[in-house]
């Protein structure tokens, strides 16, 4: 069973990471976070998975994802 910090500790490495320019594995990190709150946790509509979809998306966009990001970004304000 997954509690709402396990996710705040994977959006924490992927921060860190992503501060590192580790974009591939703060991707990573993030949609780990992502699973927990959307899935597990907090259901899809729940303000804490909104913050996850726009953090990805700044990822993506920082990958030159921009079709990705602009996905996540909708998604955040869905």
């Amino acid at each position: 069973m997954y509690h709402p910090d396990t996710a705040a500790s994977y959006k924490v490495i992927g921060a860190v990471m992503q501060a590192m320019g580790d974009n591939v594995c703060a991707l990573k990190m993030l949609k780990k976070a992502l699973a927990i709150r959307e899935k597990k946790v907090l259901e899809k509509e729940h303000p804490d998975t909104a913050v996850s979809y726009n953090v990805i998306g700044h990822v993506m966009q920082a990958m030159g994802d921009n079709v990705g990001a602009l996905e996540m970004y909708n998604k955040a304000c869905s």
